[in-house]
């Protein structure tokens, strides 16, 4: 196979587009991140802990459990997180040989932030594609979201 075939494969195929607009949606939202809670060294690996941390506390090891990553790779992160502020570690109540990880008083704050500049990509992608087709498109994905989570299931 050429290149060409190949660029033309990767251009007829939907599972591509969307993972590479979804790549170029991460990473604007990121450099977003970046610069408006002034972190540049925040990278995707930290912020692909969120959605494993509740806000009354989970343990490194739940975290891991959660992510299907090893307790030291989350360690790793975590401690880079605390270090610009972003998380905090407390003796867990139940278990003194065990630490819960916690968002700073302004977690809530900044996701509440981050979802806003997700909300002002939609805006982009609305203005672009038309109300209408915005809508659209976002029950298709929708749709298809459904049904991988249920294939995932399986």
């Amino acid at each position: 196979m050429n290149k060409s075939t190949f660029e033309d494969q990767k251009s007829d195929s939907l599972s591509h587009q969307l993972i590479k607009v979804g790549r170029l949606i991460n990473e604007r939202g990121l450099n977003s991140v970046r610069d408006v809670f002034n972190l540049p060294e925040l990278k995707q690996s930290h912020l692909d802990l969120f959605p494993y941390i509740d806000f009354e506390g989970t343990s490194i090891s739940e975290i891991a459990k959660r992510k299907g990553v090893s307790k030291q790779s989350v360690s790793k992160i975590v401690k880079e997180m605390t270090h610009m502020k972003i998380l905090f570690l407390k003796i867990d109540p139940e278990d003194s040989r065990s630490k819960l990880v916690f968002f700073q008083t302004s977690g809530f704050y900044s996701i509440q932030k981050g979802f806003e500049k997700l909300v002002s990509i939609d805006h982009l992608i609305s203005d672009h594609l038309g109300r209408k087709s915005y809508k659209s498109t976002l029950e298709n994905i929708s749709s298809l979201i459904e049904v991988f989570q249920t294939e995932q299931l399986k």
